[in-house]
């Protein structure tokens, strides 16, 4: 039997590990497709008012360094981050909420997955941020999530998972762009 990146090792999942990425998406909406939102939302404003948010890490340190070197101090406070094992020492000198995954571990139908869906879910999160890259079962995650405002870059092929496509400038990283949008504007 061989592994898989996006289901357990189980024979329940065996036919699984043979669908291509367009049937993967289809799969994974057709089991969220109970906790799908109506609800209208306001971008930016979701985030700047320091609502509950869900935030999938990317796993590179150097840009999860920059994003929460830029977030600000009282966001953190209201952001569950979903965050692979590797970043814990990046999170260990900040005050956030973080649930930990491993690649093992973040395949649906684990325990540990199971474990994330209800966090993601109780969380009850108004926003939710997915820089990518993007994975089917993160993907399933973030529209299970019951945020109405479901925030990733280039990311129109990921519709109805993420909701808001930003587009990435030249003048700045996308770490500094998604974090920024954290920041109220000044009124003058």
């Amino acid at each position: 039997m061989f592994s898989s990146r996006y289901f357990a090792d189980s024979k329940k999942y065996f036919a699984m590990r043979l669908l291509c990425k367009p049937l993967l998406y289809r799969w994974f909406a057709y089991k969220a497709r109970k906790t799908r939102s109506s609800k209208t939302f306001s971008f930016p404003k979701c985030l700047q008012d320091h609502e509950k948010t869900v935030f999938f890490m990317p796993e590179e340190k150097e840009i999860a360094k920059i994003i929460l070197n830029e977030l600000p101090e009282e966001s953190l406070k209201k952001i569950l981050f979903i965050a692979h094992g590797d970043l814990e020492i990046l999170f260990s000198k900040k005050s956030a909420q973080v649930s930990y995954y491993t690649d093992k571990g973040c395949r649906y139908g684990e325990t540990n997955f199971e474990k994330l869906e209800y966090q993601v879910k109780t969380y009850a999160p108004v926003a939710c941020v997915y820089p990518g890259p993007y994975k089917p079962q993160f993907l399933y995650l973030a529209l299970i999530s019951g945020a109405t405002c479901r925030v990733g870059f280039e990311c129109v092929k990921e519709y109805p998972f993420l909701n808001v496509s930003l587009h990435q400038l030249k003048t700045i990283s996308p770490a500094k762009m998604i974090a920024r949008y954290f920041i109220k504007g000044k009124k003058g």
